[in-house]
């Protein structure tokens, strides 16, 4: 009696894991043109050449997502499960940089648990930093954030 009790415990185990979030026939797909801003920052905004600056970038994304069924989907259609969250705190690993001039900074390849973006300065004077993002759901559409500046002397 004992030994079936303990074969049922993983079984009941097994059976409770699979009792999480179930992905349920119904997705989200875009409907419409979004609107995304990239605000950016870095710290600190004065250092000198060699030194580490910190960047970080805000996204705020709005748009209208529209529940359908999946067998509603067209081939090849984005869709996400939940609809993206408006704002996310702390992207800037997760977007590109534009640098002027080129080859200003060095971005580590190490990634920040919050992530931000670490980056040494190579050149001297003032350095642009814009973060450029792909728009989700919308193939081809890149935004540009706000640009900031390093002042490296």
């Amino acid at each position: 009696m004992r030994s079936a009790t303990l074969l049922a415990v993983p079984v009941l185990l097994v059976l409770i894991a699979g009792c999480g979030e179930q992905r349920g026939p119904t997705v989200y797909v875009l409907d419409g043109e979004q609107t995304v801003e990239l605000k950016a920052s870095v710290t600190p905004a004065k250092v000198a050449p060699g030194g580490q600056v910190v960047l970080h970038v805000e996204r705020r994304s709005t748009g209208p997502w529209k529940k359908v069924g999946r067998n509603e989907l067209k081939p090849g259609q984005c869709w996400v499960y939940r609809p993206p969250v408006e704002v996310e705190p702390e992207v800037a690993h997760d977007v590109q940089w534009a640098v002027q001039p080129e080859n200003a900074l060095e971005f580590h390849s190490e990634y920040q648990l919050d992530q931000s973006r670490v980056a040494t300065v190579r050149a001297s004077g003032k350095i642009s930093v814009i973060p450029v993002s792909k728009v989700k759901c919308e193939e081809g559409r890149v935004v540009e954030g706000t640009p900031v500046e390093i002042d490296a002397t």
